[in-house]
């Protein structure tokens, strides 16, 4: 499972996920979904349960990094605030300014983003081309033999 986040401003927060899990523990525990529904109801060893929170993936990964978020807000990132005087401003303000910049947009954006909720689905299958020998055969134009002593069809005898 790839941990999902969504950025505000260069900040990466872990994106919201619903899922159905399974208390494969021997005792039981509770829930910890963010839910409010959810929230503390006992789950019982076997018992399936729904999470409902931030991803778990980019938890782990915060949590190995012993980080609360990922990035920096960019308009606190020295090589931001360096290329921006290389351009000639005196400010990053009149730099978002002038490339039109919209913080309001950005954060009703970020609002948006985090309040859907990914439900891991399992990609739809598709069937699977039959291919002789790992590769593509256009030597025969579908009328290969397989497996047996049979004739092609259109060469009976």
């Amino acid at each position: 499972m790839c941990p999902t986040y969504h950025s505000r401003m260069g900040v990466w927060h872990p994106a919201k996920e619903r899922v159905a899990l399974k208390n494969y523990s021997d005792k039981a525990i509770k829930n910890p979904s963010t839910d409010e529904k959810l929230k503390d109801e006992e789950v019982k060893p076997g018992e399936d349960f729904i999470y409902s929170g931030p991803d778990r993936a980019a938890l782990y990964e915060m949590w190995k990094d012993k980080v609360e978020h990922l990035g920096t807000d960019f308009r606190t990132d020295p090589e931001f605030l360096q290329a921006v005087r290389n351009m000639g401003y005196t400010t990053y303000k009149k730099y978002l300014k002038d490339i039109g910049f919209d913080e309001k947009k950005v954060i009703a954006e970020f609002d948006e983003k985090s309040e859907k909720v990914s439900l891991h689905e399992l990609p739809k299958k598709v069937k699977a081309i039959n291919m002789l020998a790992g590769g593509m055969d256009t030597a025969g134009g579908g009328n290969d033999i397989r497996g047996d002593f049979k004739s092609a069809p259109g060469f009976d005898k």
